[in-house]
């Protein structure tokens, strides 16, 4: 067994097979070491240069390792190389960026909603947008966040509520318009 972080959480990860012995377990977590000491400054590297990060690269790198370590606990320790570990951390990284995109879009299609003479997106990190969300009843927070960050289809929301589809739009249209007031407070701070 050996000790790993990832994602910020300490676990341990188990490189034994259920048909190996100990000294297989043993040869398993050296080859994992190795791999790891061989490689972990050409993945974080590459991360490094593609997102400028540190942050970022280090826990999509630990994100690869981690992987790594599920394959050799698979007995497929022979297939994990260093375009292995590339490969791995490119995806990674791409659905690091597309997870961040859906959020940027969620919160820029909410701060639309504030006022009718709006000019667009306001904040784009989100601050303002949930500090307005903040200032909402739970109810009108909660048919918010269904609905536009997390993409509810208004049928969808008005299940999730036990209300009818009218209700809904109609809860929808208020929540709006006082998320819209809200978020006119927020931004003049």
């Amino acid at each position: 067994m050996r000790s790993a972080t990832s994602g910020g959480r300490e676990g341990t990860i188990q490189l034994r097979s259920t048909n190996a012995g100990p000294s297989a377990a043993v040869s398993q977590a050296e080859s994992l070491e190795n791999i790891f000491e061989a490689n972990i400054d050409r993945v974080f590297g590459f991360l490094l240069s593609r997102c400028g990060s540190r942050e970022m690269a280090g826990d999509i790198a630990s994100e690869t390792f981690a992987e790594a370590a599920r394959v050799f606990r698979d007995g497929r320790g022979d297939t994990v190389t260093q375009a292995w570990l590339i490969h791995v951390a490119r995806l990674r990284l791409i659905d690091s960026w597309r997870r961040r995109e859906r959020h940027r879009r969620r919160l820029a299609r909410l701060s639309l909603v504030r006022t009718p003479t709006s000019d667009g997106p306001g904040d784009q990190d989100g601050t303002e947008v949930y500090a307005a969300l903040d200032r909402l009843t739970d109810r009108h927070r909660m048919v918010l966040v269904l609905r536009y960050l997390e993409d509810y289809p208004v049928n969808r929301v008005s299940e999730t509520l036990g209300i009818s589809y009218q209700a809904t739009e109609s809860l929808l249209a208020r929540a709006r318009k006082s998320f819209g007031r809200a978020y006119e407070k927020v931004s003049e701070q």
